[in-house]
């Protein structure tokens, strides 16, 4: 049995997490359904039933819950794209899963937010736009190379590809955040998921 101020401890940093995670929610919920410039601080606070000054307590300011925001985007992304049936199997099938699982990627509603959140900011902050888009593409190559583990080609190549495959997914992933829907979708993603694997060399 743990002791009581061990246990008074265990209990706050529970109800912090849990705090946090509320405010993130709120925010991600406000500007998925309304945009980024409905996610002021005192909406935030009063989406996750908190007052701002207690929000403060957890997060300094707005751009820190933007920041975390921006973070839990990418570890989504690492955990989706982590998975073991991706790097076993023909290429060509593994070229057209990994479309698929990206696209799930890029209709969820963190990297559809973090899209909004840097353009909305981009003016302001350019540095972290440009941090996030080095992250974002370190990121994706060290998961090509782990997935694609059988493709002879150089980074540059790899990224051509991926690049191909990000413009691609994210013209159809933006139709979702203006709500009009892209029509044909799924004959689309199979003229992706086809360039993709021919790109790779996968026959």
């Amino acid at each position: 049995m743990n002791p009581p101020h061990l246990e008074r401890a265990g209990r706050q940093a529970l109800k912090t997490r849990r705090t946090r995670a509320r405010l993130v929610e709120a925010t991600v919920a406000l500007i998925r359904e309304h945009g980024y410039a409905a996610a002021t601080s005192e909406r935030i606070a009063r989406r996750a039933g908190l007052t701002w000054g207690a929000a403060q307590h957890q997060f300094g300011s707005k751009e820190e819950i933007l920041e975390t925001i921006l973070t839990l985007a990418y570890a989504r992304f690492i955990e989706v794209m982590g998975a073991a049936p991706l790097r076993r199997g023909v290429r060509a099938t593994r070229a057209r899963l990994f479309v698929q699982r990206m696209w799930a990627h890029y209709q969820g509603d963190y990297y559809r937010v973090s899209l909004e959140i840097l353009r909305a900011t981009r003016g302001r902050s350019k540095r972290r736009a440009r941090a996030w888009e080095q992250r974002q593409g370190r990121a994706h190559l060290r998961v090509m190379r782990a997935v694609f583990h059988d493709a002879q080609l150089t980074d540059a190549r790899l990224r051509e590809a991926l690049d191909f495959m990000h413009c691609c997914l994210t013209g159809l992933a933006m139709g979702r955040v203006f709500e009009s829907p892209v029509r044909l979708t799924p004959r689309h993603l199979e003229r992706v998921a086809d360039a993709f694997a021919s790109m790779l060399g996968a026959h």
